[in-house]
């Protein structure tokens, strides 16, 4: 009967092997949270099946160090090779359990390396428009005043003044590296 239901989980445990190295040798970063749904629930079917070998391999275990039960060297041998096989089942799954939280690790890094970059991305945008939103916004003030809008070249001064901090960030931003990460 205990060989039989040792038997039984080996297939299990091997759909699930076969679907964890399936997840891990494909492009699942790009699949979205879809696959990572199917590797939580693998790595709960992994710790349902631990739960039923665990105290079955114990039980065994304690058969056959016992000095109560009377057994022949075949019989013995049948359970020890029995228990090889839970042990064996055992460490396949917490290799597996392991595998499925670095599939899990591995999708949350690169989900927030993404999103890192999507956040300084939007920073060197927003930082080159600060100051020429606030050159525009000085400008667009209706004051009489304003000795550059008076000149004939004041609106072209300006605009050079714009493209001028924005070349300038550019390049700023590119000598401190932040701009590699567009190539």
């Amino acid at each position: 009967l205990v060989s039989e239901i040792v038997e039984g989980y080996i297939p299990i445990i091997s759909k699930i092997e076969n679907r964890l190295d399936e997840i891990e040798e494909s492009d699942f970063y790009k699949s979205g949270s879809k696959i990572m749904d199917e590797v939580f629930e693998l790595r709960g079917d992994l710790l349902k099946l631990r739960r039923g070998l665990r105290p079955m391999r114990e039980v065994l275990h304690r058969f056959l160090v016992s000095r109560r039960v009377e057994m022949t060297d075949n019989d013995r041998k049948y359970f020890h090779d029995i228990y090889d096989d839970l042990v064996q089942q055992t460490e396949i799954i917490e290799a597996n359990r392991e595998l499925a939280s670095d599939i899990r690790e591995n999708f949350m890094t690169y989900n927030s390396l993404k999103s890192n970059n999507i956040m300084m991305t939007l920073t060197v945008i927003s930082t080159i428009f600060l100051p020429l939103t606030f050159i525009v916004g000085l400008y667009g003030m209706n004051f009489d005043y304003m000795p550059e809008l008076k000149w004939k070249y004041g609106y072209f001064i300006i605009c050079a003044l714009m493209l001028g901090v924005a070349v300038g960030m550019l390049w700023f931003f590119k000598k401190k590296g932040w701009l590699d990460m567009f190539k």
